[in-house]
């Protein structure tokens, strides 16, 4: 690594500060003074073709910087959205920032409420069914089998079964919780397809985000001709700290659930029914119980039922889907959008007109499969 990157950069737009520490591997941190997002790693960090390389945000919102030393500042580009922009950092100090990561967002697009979670739910509950947005939801089944699959058993897990028996979508949920965990600080590198999410867990104690775990569950359940997405649970709050990302399936019998692979869960109603997540939605809204499967489980430390529940009333506010499922897409592509499905009534004002664009009122369309 060139010696002459370490030390603390600025550039002024967003006001983006990076600080490059003299470690091996190497180390950084980022701070975004326009979001509010101070001190935090990026997901990944590399050199490649003279360039020093480092990645941010998942899916749609992903940016893949590449920067180099050149006449005492650093130059370079990032990729966003599949555009370029040009980037130059100046020297503020030979000395990296080591500060603890912070979040203190400057924009609000909603107002703060005093409320709890549960009675900003209530008052949020209904969508808008009049309108129908067109927005779609395409499924690409079976394909190609990565042959990294084979270095943890993939193929015993579904032997005998095939895609009109129930029980190979809790195989697959068993492959991925037994292999790889959740690590909640953590990201889920550069790339969405089966194969990059495993090797990227292999470089990282076996581990990555909720995002991470969600995307490969849903794929390897594709991969086997089965309708399932990567649903993104959202709270109130915009921007925000903290999302939870699950699976929504169409199991052979015709039945939905939600599989939590953060969790290793499932979840079942009062007359042992599955639950999908638009139904968990509503037996929140309702208080009524619900019941976990017996492996329920975070990452060797039991489940804490309670904990998720109230978890689950937060991130049921609204959600964000793609409008097509396939292995390597997450977000906003050339052929999908990302859509988010609001409930009637949230202050939508605020927020800029691209990302109102891609808002959903109708429930019933949102959840089409």
């Amino acid at each position: 690594m060139d010696k002459r990157l370490i030390g603390k950069w600025y550039k002024e737009a967003m006001g983006e500060t990076i600080n490059i520490f003299d470690e091996i591997p190497l180390r950084m941190k980022m701070s975004f003074s326009s979001s509010g997002y101070y001190n935090f790693e990026p997901n990944c960090v590399y050199e490649k073709d003279g360039y020093l390389c480092y990645e941010i945000n998942d899916g749609y919102y992903r940016m893949v910087y590449h920067i180099q030393y050149a006449n005492g500042e650093l130059e370079g580009f990032y990729t966003q959205h599949g555009e370029t922009t040009p980037i130059k950092y100046v020297k503020l100090d030979n000395t990296p920032e080591d500060a603890p990561y912070k979040y203190v967002p400057s924009e609000i697009y909603v107002p703060s409420t005093d409320k709890t979670r549960i009675e900003i739910l209530k008052q949020y509950a209904a969508y808008d069914r009049d309108k129908e947005y067109g927005c779609g939801n395409e499924f690409c089944l079976r394909g190609e089998i990565p042959p990294i699959l084979e270095k943890y058993d993939y193929s015993k897990y579904i032997n005998g079964l095939d895609n009109t028996n129930d029980e190979i979508v809790f195989r697959l949920l068993d492959f991925v919780c037994d292999h790889f965990k959740h690590n909640g600080s953590g990201r889920m590198g550069f790339g969405t397809t089966i194969t990059d999410l495993i090797a990227f867990c292999e470089k990282n104690e076996d581990k990555m985000n909720c995002r991470g775990l969600a995307i490969l569950l849903a794929s390897l359940l594709r991969l086997n001709g089965i309708k399932a997405q990567h649903i993104t649970c959202l709270p109130y709050e915009d921007p925000f700290d903290d999302c939870h990302v699950v699976v929504d399936c169409l199991l052979p019998s015709g039945k939905r659930l939600m599989l939590d692979p953060t969790w290793r869960l499932y979840l079942k109603d009062k007359n042992g029914e599955y639950i999908s997540l638009p139904r968990l939605r509503g037996l929140l809204l309702a208080d009524e119980p619900i019941f976990e499967n017996p492996t329920a489980d975070y990452n060797g430390n039991g489940f804490a039922k309670e904990y998720h529940r109230n978890y689950m009333i937060k991130n049921t506010f609204r959600f964000a889907r793609c409008t097509l499922n396939m292995d390597g897409v997450d977000g906003r592509t050339k052929n999908s959008r990302y859509i988010e499905l609001i409930p009637v009534g949230y202050p939508v004002e605020n927020f800029p007109e691209k990302r109102k664009a891609d808002f959903v009122y109708n429930d019933i369309e949102f959840w089409r499969m």
